[in-house]
C-alpha cells in the first residue's frame, strides 16, 4: 500500500501472516490464528502512515502437505525491511527514465523528491535521448480528415492508447457512418508533438497537444483589403523547445492561392507570443504557382516548403527570415512528364532523419524504372544526387498474393518511415493493402491489409506523427501581448 510521509518522501507497507493446519496440528508459525483476529491486525499495520519502510515478505514451506489434504502448504514469514529514502538515486533514475511519459507523470505525485527528479532538465534530455536510441518510439500514418461534431471529440480519439501499437496501419479517427452526418475537420499540420487542425467551413483553427490533451484555439485572420477575399491553404506549423526540451512557442502559416503565375508569395503567419496574425508579401525571383492539391507544406529545419509548378518548391522561413521567400529545384532527371500529367501523384517528397528525400513511383508498368529516389546534399545550392533507381524484376515479397501481381501492380507513395531510413510506405492499389519497400534489400512486405473505404489513398490526404516524447503545455500569448493587441 503506498502513500506519502508528511516529510514528502514515498512509503510503502507490505505485511503478511500465513499459518496453516496440518495433519491436525499447528503450522511453523505457532498457534493457529483467528482470520478476524488476523485480518484486523493488518488493517492496524497498513494504517501507520509514518512508516518509512518496505517490508518484503519471503514465504518458506515448512511442511508437504499429503493429497488429501489442503492444496496450500504451510509458510512461515520472514520480513526484512527497507527504507525508501536509502534507495540510490542513480537506480531510481534508471527505473524512473524506462517508464512510459503516461505513468511517469503520473509517479511525480509519489513525493516531492520524485517531482524535483522528473521536473529537472536534464532527465527530460535523458529521456528524450534513451527514446531516440529505442525502437519504442510510436509512429502512426493518421487520416487527415476527420468527422465529428465538436474539436473536444478529436482529442478523444487522439489519445495515446489509440495510436500506439505494434502493427503499422493507416488510423481513420472516424467512421464512414460519421462522414455521412458530422462537420468535417482536418489535420494540417505537426510540429514537436503539437497538432494544428481546422473545422472547414467555417474556417476555425486549433492547436493542440493530444498527450495532455490541451488546446488553444486560434483567431480570425486579418484581411486589410474590404474588397479582397483571399483564399488560404497549405497550412503549417512551426514550433520552439529551448534547452530544458520544452516548448516555447509556435507559429501557424497559411499562404494564399493564385489561380495565375504571380512573381509575389501571399501568407499569413500566427505567432504564440504575440496572439496576432501578420501578412506578408514576398517577391520571387520567378513567377511561381502553388499546387493546390500539394497537401500540406515539408516542414524541413524549421522552414516550411510549399509545391510549385515547373519550379519544384518555394520556401519559408517564418522565425529567422521573414522578409524573402527561396525557390529549390527538384532533381532534373525525375520523370516530369508524368509529375504533370498526374499532378504529382506518383511523387513524395519530405524529411526523413535530418535529409530531405525525393521518392518517385512509375505509374506504368512498362516504364523500365520502378522506383527512384534521390537526397538533397547541399540545401543551400540546391544540389540532388541520385540514391538508387531499381526495376520491378529487382524486387521481391514472401506475400503469394502481391509476387503474383507484381509486374503489373500499381503502387502510390504514402510516407517514409520517420526513423528507418530503410523504409517507405505505398499503397498498393490492386490488392487494397498498404506495402513497405526496403530499400537495402528492395523487399515488400505488407503492412497493413486493409485500408478502409478510402480509395485514392496517397500522401495528399495522409500525415505521418510521432507521439510526443516530452509532453508541454501549449503556448499561449503572455496578458501584456493579449493587452497590447
Amino acid at each position: 500500500m503506498a502513500g506519502t510521509s508528511p516529510s514528502g518522501n514515498s512509503t510503502t507497507t507490505t505485511t503478511s501472516r500465513i499459518s496453516n493446519q496440518s495433519d491436525g496440528g499447528c503450522g511453523s508459525g505457532g498457534d493457529a490464528i483467528d482470520p478476524r483476529r488476523s485480518n484486523a491486525r493488518k488493517r492496524r499495520h497498513l494504517s501507520q502512515s509514518q512508516s518509512q519502510s518496505i517490508q518484503v515478505s519471503r514465504l518458506t514451506t515448512t511442511t508437504k502437505p499429503s493429497m488429501n489434504q489442503l492444496t496450500e502448504p504451510d509458510l512461515d514469514i520472514v520480513e526484512f525491511e527497507y527504507d525508501l529514502r536509502y534507495l540510490p538515486e542513480s537506480l531510481l533514475l534508471e527505473i524512473l527514465v524506462r517508464l512510459p511519459v503516461k505513468s511517469l507523470f503520473r509517479f511525480k505525485c509519489v513525493c516531492k523528491h520524485w517531482l524535483s527528479l522528473v521536473a529537472h532538465h536534464t532527465f527530460s534530455r535523458s529521456y528524450i535521448s534513451r527514446r531516440l536510441d529505442s525502437s519504442s518510439l510510436s509512429f502512426r500514418i493518421f487520416y487527415r480528415y476527420i468527422y465529428v461534431s465538436e474539436f473536444p471529440e478529436i482529442l478523444a480519439r487522439l489519445r495515446p492508447d489509440v495510436y500506439v501499437a505494434h502493427n503499422f496501419s493507416v488510423l481513420f479517427l472516424s467512421t464512414f457512418e460519421e462522414q455521412q452526418q458530422a462537420d468535417q475537420f482536418k489535420i494540417l499540420a505537426w510540429s514537436n508533438g503539437l497538432i494544428l487542425c481546422c473545422l472547414l467551413g467555417p474556417l476555425i483553427y486549433y492547436v493542440c497537444d493530444p498527450v495532455t490533451r490541451q488546446w488553444v484555439t486560434l483567431p480570425r485572420g486579418r484581411h486589410n483589403a474590404p474588397n479582397r477575399h483571399p483564399i488560404f491553404f497549405g497550412e503549417g506549423l512551426v514550433s520552439r523547445i529551448n534547452e530544458e526540451n520544452v516548448l516555447t512557442s509556435f507559429k501557424a502559416v497559411r499562404v494564399e492561392w493564385l489561380s495565375v503565375e504571380s512573381n509575389f508569395l501571399n501568407l499569413e503567419t500566427y505567432s504564440s507570443e504575440t496572439g496576432e496574425w501578420v501578412d506578408y508579401r514576398l517577391f520571387c525571383p520567378k513567377p511561381i504557382r502553388l499546387l493546390k492539391r500539394g497537401g500540406g507544406p515539408i516542414h524541413f529545419n524549421g522552414i516550411l516548403h510549399w509545391f510549385v509548378y515547373e519550379h519544384g518548391m518555394v520556401a519559408f522561413d517564418p522565425y529567422k527570415d521573414t522578409k524573402r521567400c527561396r525557390l529549390i529545384q527538384f532533381p532534373e532527371d525525375r520523370d516530369v512528364d508524368n509529375e504533370y500529367k498526374y499532378d504529382g501523384l506518383y511523387r513524395l517528397c519530405d524529411e526523413c532523419q535530418g535529409t530531405l528525400r525525393y521518392f518517385e513511383v512509375a505509374p506504368e508498368p512498362s516504364e523500365y524504372f520502378c522506383f527512384s529516389m534521390w537526397i538533397l546534399r547541399d540545401y543551400e545550392k540546391g544540389e540532388w544526387s541520385s540514391e538508387f533507381r531499381v526495376t520491378r524484376s529487382d524486387l521481391w515479397t514472401n506475400d503469394a498474393k502481391i509476387s503474383s501481381s507484381l509486374m503489373h501492380a500499381t503502387f502510390v507513395p504514402l510516407s517514409f518511415h520517420p526513423f528507418n531510413l530503410d523504409v517507405v510506405y505505398l499503397r498498393c492499389v490492386e490488392r487494397s493493402c498498404i506495402v513497405s519497400y526496403n530499400i537495402t534489400s528492395k523487399r515488400l512486405d505488407i503492412s497493413c491489409p486493409r485500408v478502409g473505404v478510402v480509395e485514392d489513398l496517397s500522401w495528399r490526404v495522409v500525415i505521418p506523427f510521432v507521439l510526443p516524447m516530452w509532453p508541454t503545455p501549449v503556448p499561449v500569448p503572455s496578458s501584456k501581448a493579449v493587452k497590447h493587441s
